[in-house]
Order: structure tokens, then C-alpha cells, then sequence
């Protein structure tokens, strides 16, 4: 059968030879086939194979391209009888008068590629799915990413060259000189003070937000949501412990500043009616994509991401928390949690990495934190179940009480508050400054708000 199939492979040698002769005819549309990431492996005909690595030689020594200049190459390449001789060489620039449709020609020779590793996919698809040792979750994932790679092929490359990627830096670095006050070039918490430390959250980076229980996790990574949303930024936020009908209940009540309480309990005013009313109708403006699947997989979490990327374009996307993933099949059941967590804390950096967008996973704390004291200062070692977290997160951020405001006060007068003051302490930026800084922490409605830019702690 595999015999059978190579024979028939997608191909189409007219558009390599004329594509190949617009070049000879014009090589500076070689950096426009660049950018459609045509490579050597795109061609179908081993003799066009190598008359393109001619080519490409030749543009990397800055030498013109002609007949004369590539055949001196190829031999110089030891690839000249393989590029089928001087017959073959001359014929090519007898096809085209132009190169005006070369573009059109790499899209057929580029089409054709993708669809022969489509078919290599299927083929190792099919041979491994009769393999009864197949784990098919695994083989799910793999094959997912191996597509969702071809996909990508048309936009990026993961090789790259110092020349290139200063360019491209350097065009960052000039584009901020014109960046207006106030934004910034990632992702926007919609919180400033973490703005300014963070410069907003960047592609492919993880971000762990971390704290013990009861200390706010779900809702500052809620009103991260709102606010991202709320200034453009289309947010996908997976949740494993609360459902969509309580997360949308809490944000309606954060954004209307309404107690969730009263809501319940059926005991709000006309109006805090017409608040939530107003609530509902910007949010129902913004673009936010929900799963609430409880301790979903962390492939089943990679596929339905991947999806949201496709379907919704999401910028930004939200896992709470990091602990309640689970493994499922792919890893033993008798594996160490720890492992397990290390697993799930490396395929989310690379879920970032290959979405190209900031995820942001929140995490527990262990009891370390309390062991030191009533409100002790979180540490990177006081992360559950796993140093890897610490070892794969770009930003980790930690929630944790006030020291100096909860001091000498009764436990159970402090609960009773509706207003707290809740520390944020960017405790690791891979790419940026450490700090702190103080917010309040509405209670009754949930939402995390600035103080004063002068709220730095030390």
C-alpha cells in the first residue's frame, strides 16, 4: 500500500520548473519565497531539489543568480549530475518569458508539500492506531500537533538567523519609541502597577499565579479576564473547579459591584438591578471562551485550547487552577504527583509556546507558607507539588494578606470585612523586575482593585 501511495504523491512538477525559472529570470523574489516559507524539501523532483540549493547558495554568498553562477555552484556542491546535467539546467529557463506569477507557482509547489506530509501523517497515523500497544490518547495529542505543525509552517519558522531576528527585534524596540503612555506591549492585566512590571503579558510566556486557599486566585484571574476583554483581547479561560454559571455570576457581580450575597439571596435593590443590567451588557460585548470540564486532562486541555486558537483567535488564556489537571493515560498512575505536575507544568509552556500567546495557570501553595508565620511572604519553594513550576513559569505572582494590616487584629473580626488589602508580589520575571505592591480585595463582590502607584511595598 505504501508503494502504491508513493507513486501517487501530490505533486506538480510544471510549478517547480516554472517557479524555479522565474528565479533564474529574477532571483530577487527569493526573499519573497522565504516568507512563504518555501524550502528544498518542498520540491518534489530531487533534480529541482538541488538546482533550489544552488540557488540558495548562491543568495547566501550574495552572488547573482544566472545560469553560469549556478552551474559553477552546483559543481562546487558536488550536486551537478544530481540536478540532471547541462541539458536539463538550460531547459528550465525555456518555460517562463517572466517571473510575474512565481508567487502563484510557490503556493502550488507549497500546497503540494503540505499535502504529502499530511499523507506521511496518515500513513503513521493508521500504522501505529492497528498497533494494539498504542496508547490512543497519546497518538491523539501527537497527531493533533503534528498537523497543527504543518499548519504552522505557512506562518513561522523556528529557525532563524542572528541577521533576522535583530532586525525583527530592532523593529520592536523602534515601535515602542511610538507607543502611547499608558500601554503596553503584551496582554493587559487591566492592573497598573503589574502593568508597568510586566510591560502586559507576552506570547509564549507562562504565568503562575499562585496562593493559598481563600486568598483571591480565581477572582484576580477573573477580573485579568474582564479587563483583557475589555480593552480587545479575545481571552479563553479554562476553569476545573467552578462551573460556567458561578464564574459568570462572579464576574456580572465584580463588574457591577454587587454582592454576590445579595444576588443569592434575591435581595438586591433596583438599583443594583440596573448595575448588573449594565454589567451584562458590556461583557456580552467581549469575547471570552469558557471550559469547565472538572479535572479535564492536560491533552484534552492542549486539543480544546488548540481549538479556541482556531475558532476564536484567543490572545490570552486562563487555566485554574494547575493542580485540579490531570494526566490521564499518557502517564502512569503509580508516577509521583510531583511528576505528574512537572508534566502537565511543561506541556503548558509549550501549549504557550506553540499558540504563540500568554497562558496564565494558577497554582496552591503549600502549608510551608503557614509553618513561618501568619501571613508570611510566599516563597518559590512554597509552590504545590512541584519545583518545575518554579523552573518552567516566565512570571510567577503570588496573592498573599497584608502583614501589617492584619497584625494584632481577631481572626474572626477580619473575615467579617468587606474590604481587604491583599499583597501582589511578582516573585520571578524571566524578562523583567521583581516587586510588590498593595490592591484591595473587595469580598462581597469579588474584585481586586488599585490602590495608588505609590503603593509599592518594599
Amino acid at each position: 500500500m505504501d508503494n502504491k501511495i508513493e507513486k501517487v504523491l501530490p505533486h506538480n512538477l510544471e510549478a517547480e520548473i516554472n517557479l524555479l525559472a522565474s528565479l533564474l529570470i529574477d532571483s530577487k523574489i527569493f526573499d519573497d519565497l522565504i516568507e512563504q516559507k518555501i524550502g528544498i524539501a518542498d520540491f518534489y523532483d530531487e533534480r529541482n531539489q538541488a538546482i533550489f540549493y544552488g540557488i540558495e547558495e548562491l543568495k547566501k554568498e550574495a552572488k547573482p543568480v544566472d545560469l553560469i553562477t549556478l552551474t559553477e555552484m552546483l559543481k562546487k556542491l558536488n550536486i551537478y549530475e544530481k540536478a540532471g546535467g547541462a541539458s536539463y539546467i538550460s531547459s528550465i529557463l525555456d518555460r517562463v518569458p517572466t517571473s510575474a506569477n512565481a508567487k502563484y507557482y510557490a503556493e502550488i509547489v507549497k500546497a503540494k508539500s503540505m499535502a504529502r506530509d499530511l499523507i506521511r501523517i496518515s500513513q503513521d497515523i493508521l500504522a501505529k492506531s492497528l498497533d494494539p500497544s498504542t496508547n490512543i490518547k497519546d497518538l491523539i495529542d501527537e497527531s493533533e500537533k503534528k498537523i497543527f505543525d504543518i499548519n504552522q509552517d505557512l506562518y513561522t519558522t523556528s529557525i532563524s538567523h542572528i541577521r533576522d531576528a535583530i532586525t525583527e527585534e530592532f523593529k520592536k524596540i523602534m515601535a515602542n519609541k511610538s507607543r502611547k503612555m499608558g500601554t503596553y506591549s503584551g496582554v493587559p492585566s487591566g492592573f497598573t502597577n503589574l502593568d508597568e512590571l510586566t510591560d502586559g503579558f507576552q506570547n509564549s510566556e507562562l504565568i503562575v499565579i499562585a496562593a493559598r486557599p481563600s486568598m483571591g486566585k480565581t477572582a484576580f484571574a477573573l477580573n485579568i479576564a474582564t479587563n483583557a476583554a475589555f480593552l480587545g483581547k479575545r481571552v479563553g479561560f479554562f476553569s476545573s473547579e467552578m462551573n460556567i454559571s458561578h464564574l459568570i455570576r462572579r464576574m456580572l457581580c465584580s463588574e457591577a459591584r454587587v454582592s454576590q450575597e445579595r444576588v443569592l439571596k434575591n435581595i438586591y435593590t433596583k438599583q443594583e438591578e440596573d448595575f448588573l443590567v449594565k454589567a451584562a451588557e458590556k461583557l456580552y460585548e467581549v469575547t471570552i471562551v469558557f471550559d469547565d470540564t472538572p479535572n479535564i486532562p492536560i491533552l484534552e486541555l492542549r486539543s480544546k485550547a488548540r481549538k479556541m486558537a482556531k475558532d476564536y483567535k484567543i490572545e490570552l488564556l486562563i487555566i485554574d487552577y494547575l493542580q485540579l489537571l490531570t494526566v490521564g493515560d499518557e502517564i502512569s498512575k503509580s508516577t509521583p504527583r510531583h511528576e505528574q505536575i512537572a508534566y502537565i507544568s511543561r506541556s503548558l509552556k509549550s501549549l504557550a509556546r506553540q499558540l504563540n500567546i500568554p497562558v496564565i495557570a494558577l497554582a496552591q501553595l503549600n502549608r510551608n507558607v503557614e509553618t513561618r508565620g501568619e501571613d508570611s511572604p510566599p516563597k518559590m519553594s512554597d509552590l504545590k507539588d512541584s519545583g518545575s513550576i518554579e523552573q518552567d513559569a516566565d512570571i510567577i505572582i503570588f496573592i498573599h494578606k497584608d502583614k501589617e494590616k492584619t497584625e494584632g487584629e481577631k481572626e474572626e473580626d477580619a473575615a467579617k470585612k468587606d474590604v481587604d488589602i491583599r499583597v501582589i508580589t511578582v516573585g520571578k520575571n524571566r524578562n523583567g523586575p521583581q516587586g510588590s505592591f498593595k490592591m484591595l480585595f473587595h469580598k462581597k463582590f469579588t474584585r481586586f482593585e488599585g490602590i495608588t502607584k505609590d503603593s509599592f511595598v518594599e
